[in-house]
C-alpha cells in the first residue's frame, strides 16, 4: 500500500503568476474572482492527476525495479520542484535559485524538437577493429577476424548512419521530464537505453509527468533492456557501463547513440569521461583460442596438484609495507630506493621487471605472471637464470603456462574472473574459498595490485607502473631485456608498446599530461575500479604512485624524495611463511584427460553447435539485429548451465558479430546488404567448423605461442658465441 501524497510534498508551491495592473488595495471583480477560481480548479487537477501517475509509476517500479521503488517513494526533492506557469504547462524550477527554470521554454515542445533534430543529426561513438598480429599459425580466429577486418572497411567506404535502423545501445544524459523518451521509443528501434541522470530531483519529476509503464512495456520485448543510473557519480556509472559489453554484446555496442537532454556540469563530465573511456569496451572480450588454452592449462594445474589462491583471511594481521614493481621507466629512478628497503618490505615483481631487478641484484619475494602463452617462459628464460628465480615464489592466473610455473621452486595460482577454467576450479574447491582474483587483467601490475589487495596489503607503492610516457618518453626501463636484446641482436619491435601511431594523451601524475595506449589505460581504468572497490568495501588502503607517468586515480601521488625510508623488519621470514598459510591452499583433484573432460565438461559445447550457425539468408537490418541478439542471448543464458561452453563461444561471437553488423546495418543498398552478410557469415562459419574440429581432436593442448623475436634473437646470439 502506497503511503502518502509524495506530489504535495513536491509541487507544494505551485505559482499562480497574475499580470493585473489594478492596484492591490482594490477588491477583486466578479469576474477575476471567476478566473481565480477557474485557475485553483484547473491546478488542483493538475495535482490530483500528477499524484495519480506517481502512485501508477510506483506501483510499476515496484514490480520491475525495486530499487527504484525504494529509493524513490519517500523521496524528497533537494533543489528541483515542478511548477505550473500562467503559459499553461509544468516546468522544472530551482527554487534554491529563486525558482530558476529549467526549461527555458515549455519543456513538451521543447522536448518534441530536440527528438527531431537528433533524428536529422543523431550522434554516436563507433567501435573500431584494427588487425592483430598472428601470434601462432595454429590459431584460428586471429586470421579469419584480420579478413572480415578488410572486407568490413572496404563494404563501409560509401554507408552513413542514422536513425532508421536498430540502435544497440543509446545513452541518455539528463531525465528531465521525460517527455522526449515516448517521441524516441516511436521514430526509432532501441534495443537497450541507458539514462544517466546525476539530479535525482529531475528524474523524481519525471515520475509525475510521464507514463513510466509505456516506457517499461517497451523494453520488455525480447533483446531489449533499460539500464537506469539515477544519483549516480560518474565514476560508479561508469563502471557500470563497462559490464553492459559482456551482457548483451559487442555488437549492440558498435553504434552507441548519444542523446544529450540536459548539459550539467555532472552530465558533461558523464560525457568526457565517456568519450575518453569508450574505446575501452573493444578490450578484453576474448577470443576461442584464448579461451582453449585457458581451459587446458587449468586442467593441466590442476593434474599438478598447484596451490590454489585464497583471499584475506577473515582475521588479517598488520602487515609491513608491499613494494609492488613494475618495468615501466620510472623503476631506474627507484634502484637505490630499493636496494635500501627491499628487506624491510614485501617485495612483487611484475613481468619482465624481474630481469630488470635481477641486473641490480634485487631479488623479489613473489613473481607476478598473468599471461596464458608460453612466451612467457621465453621471456623468463632470456632474461634471467635459475638462480635468478631461486627463491622466488611465483604468483599466477589459473590459465598459466604449466612450464613456466615450473620454472619457480614455489607456486601458487589464483582463479581468474570471467575464464573459461573457472569450472574446473569450482568442482575441486568451495567457491567461498577460492574467489575470483577481481581485475586481474589486462597487463599484469592490474594481477600484482589485485594480488596484493587480496592478501590484506594496506600500504602499497607502485613502482615503474608509469603506464604512460612523456612524448619523448621511453615505453620501459632501461634495465629492461627489450633493449638488452635489441642492443645484441638489432631486432626491433620486441615490446608491444613501441608503436604510438596510436597513442592518446592523459592526465600525468607528476605533469599536465602523458602519452599512453589502450592496453595501458586499459589497466590505469581497471586500477581505478579495484581500489574505488577496497576503498568502500575495506578503507584504509592506502597506495602511493611515485611514478613519471599516468595519474591514478585512487592513489596518492608522491615524489620520490618524499618517501622516507621504512622502519627494519626484522621478522621477515615469518611474515612470508604467514602469508603463504594464509592464502595457499590445496584440494583433492581426480586427473582431468580428454576423454573425462569431453564427458563432464563439453557435453553443452557440442550440443549446441546447430543452434549458433547463422541462416543462408537475412533480409533486413532488423532481421539480422534479431538474428545476432538471438544466437549472442542463447550462448550467454549457457553459462548458468553449461559455463565452459559459454566461455569457449561467447569471446568470438563479440568480434564476428560486430564487424558482421558494422558492415552490414547501414547499407542502402539490398545487394550490398546482402553481399556484406555472405561475406560474414562464410567466415563465422568457417570459424564454427574449426574450432568444434579443434574441441573434438585435441581439447587440452597446451599453447605453444612461442615469441617469434626471441626465437631469432637466441639463434643471433648463439652464433655470435
Amino acid at each position: 500500500m502506497l503511503q502518502g501524497t509524495p506530489i504535495f510534498r513536491y509541487c507544494q508551491n505551485f505559482v499562480m503568476e497574475t499580470s493585473s495592473n489594478a492596484p492591490t488595495h482594490q477588491e477583486p471583480t466578479a469576474q477575476e474572482m471567476l478566473q481565480d477560481l477557474l485557475r485553483r480548479a484547473e491546478m488542483q487537477n493538475l495535482q490530483l492527476e500528477l499524484e495519480v501517475r506517481f502512485k501508477r509509476n510506483m506501483a510499476i517500479f515496484k514490480e520491475a525495479a525495486p530499487e527504484i521503488y525504494d529509493q524513490f517513494i519517500d523521496y524528497e526533492p533537494q533543489e528541483l520542484r515542478l511548477q505550473y506557469t500562467t503559459d499553461g504547462y509544468l516546468n522544472l524550477v530551482n527554487y534554491n535559485l529563486n525558482d530558476r527554470p529549467v526549461y527555458a521554454s515549455d519543456p513538451k515542445a521543447f522536448s518534441d524538437k530536440q527528438v527531431s533534430d537528433f533524428i536529422l543529426r543523431p550522434t554516436f561513438s563507433s567501435v573500431s577493429f584494427g588487425k592483430s598480429k598472428i601470434m601462432n599459425d595454429a590459431h584460428i580466429h586471429v586470421p579469419l577476424i584480420n579478413s572480415l577486418i578488410d572486407v568490413c572497411n572496404d563494404m563501409m567506404a560509401t554507408t552513413k548512419v542514422d536513425a532508421s535502423k536498430p540502435v544497440g545501445l543509446m545513452i541518455m544524459t539528463g531525465c528531465g521530464l521525460g517527455y522526449q523518451l515516448p517521441g524516441l521509443l516511436k521514430a526509432m528501434d532501441i534495443y537497450t537505453l541507458c539514462i544517466f541522470d546525476p539530479h535525482k530531483d529531475s528524474f523524481y519529476a519525471s515520475l509525475h509527468t510521464i507514463d513510466w509503464g509505456e516506457v517499461i512495456k517497451y523494453f520488455l520485448k525480447p533483446g531489449k533492456m533499460i539500464k537506469l543510473l539515477i544519483g549516480m557519480e560518474t565514476p560508479d556509472a561508469m563502471a557500470d557501463l563497462k559490464l553492459l559489453t559482456d551482457k548483451i554484446g559487442l555488437h549492440n555496442i558498435v553504434y552507441t547513440f548519444l542523446y544529450r537532454h540536459f548539459g550539467s556540469v555532472k552530465e558533461e563530465e558523464f560525457i568526457e569521461r565517456y568519450k575518453k573511456e569508450f574505446h575501452l569496451n573493444a578490450s578484453g572480450t576474448g577470443f576461442f583460442d584464448d579461451e582453449q588454452v585457458s581451459f587446458s592449462h587449468t586442467a593441466a594445474n590442476l593434474n599438478n596438484n598447484v596451490y590454489l589462491f585464497r583471499q584475506e583471511p577473515l582475521k588479517p594481521t598488520a602487515l609491513p609495507p608491499l613494494l609492488l614493481i613494475g618495468n615501466g621507466p620510472s623503476l631506474d629512478k627507484h634502484i637505490e630506493f630499493l636496494q635500501r628497503n627491499r628487506s624491510n618490505a614485501i617485495v612483487f615483481s611484475c613481468g619482465t621487471a624481474l630481469s630488470s631487478l635481477a641486473k641490480k641484484g634485487i631479488k623479489p619475494d613473489f613473481h607476478v605472471e598473468m599471461e596464458r602463452n608460453i612466451d612467457v617462459k621465453d621471456w623468463l628464460e632470456v632474461g634471467t637464470t635459475p638462480a635468478d628465480r631461486e627463491g622466488i615464489t611465483l604468483l599466477c592466473l589459473n590459465t598459466s603456462s604449466p612450464e613456466v610455473i615450473a620454472m619457480f621452486d614455489d607456486a601458487c595460482i589464483a582463479r581468474k574472473p570471467n575464464d573459461c577454467g573457472e569450472k574446473l576450479i569450482n568442482d575441486v574447491a568451495p567457491p567461498d574459498i577460492i574467489r575470483n582474483l577481481p581485475l586481474c587483467n589486462p597487463t599484469v601490475t592490474n594481477a600484482g595490485l589485485s594480488f596484493a589487495l587480496a592478501m590484506g596489503f594496506t600500504q602499497i607503492y607502485l613502482i615503474g607502473v608509469d603506464l604512460g610516457m612523456s612524448p619523448e618518453g621511453d615505453h620501459h626501463s632501461s634495465l629492461s631485456p627489450y633493449h638488452t636484446l635489441t642492443e645484441k641482436t638489432n631486432i626491433k619491435n620486441f615490446s608491444p608498446l613501441e608503436n604510438t601511431a596510436t597513442n592518446y594523451f592523459i592526465k600525468g601524475n607528476f605533469c599536465e599530461q602523458v602519452s599512453t595506449s589502450l592496453f595501458l589505460d586499459s589497466t590505469r581504468v581497471n586500477m581505478q575500479i579495484l581500489l574505488t572497490y577496497y576503498d568502500r568495501v575495506k578503507g584504509g588502503v592506502q597506495v602511493y604512485n611515485s611514478n613519471n607517468g599516468a595519474y591514478i586515480q585512487g592513489t596518492t601521488p608522491k615524489p620520490l624524495a618524499e618517501i622516507d625510508d621504512f622502519e627494519p623488519l626484522h621478522n621477515k621470514t615469518d611474515f612470508l611463511y604467514q602469508l603463504k598459510a594464509n592464502h595457499f591452499v590445496r584440494f583433492p583433484v581426480t586427473a582431468h584427460t580428454p576423454k573425462s573432460i569431453t564427458k563432464n565438461y563439453l557435453q553443452g559445447f557440442f550440443a549446441s553447435r546447430k543452434k549458433i550457425g547463422l541462416p543462408k539468408h537475412i533480409d533486413s537490418a532488423e532481421h539480422l539485429y534479431t538474428k545476432l541478439n538471438e544466437i549472442y542471448f542463447a550462448v550467454g543464458k549457457l553459462k548458468e548451465s553449461e559455463p565452459v561452453a559459454c566461455m569457449l563461444l561467447r569471446g568470438s561471437l563479440h568480434g564476428y558479430f560486430t564487424l558482421i553488423l558494422k558492415c552490414c546495418l547501414y547499407q542502402t543498398d539490398l545487394k550490398r546488404f546482402n553481399e556484406a552478410y555472405q561475406i560474414g557469415r562464410k567466415t563465422y562459419m568457417t570459424f564454427l567448423k574449426q574450432c568444434y574440429e579443434i574441441m573434438e581432436t585435441n581439447p587440452l593442448k597446451l599453447d605453444d605461442t612461442h615469441d617469434k623475436n626471441i626465437i631469432m634473437a637466441k639463434q643471433l646470439m648463439a652464433q655470435s658465441e
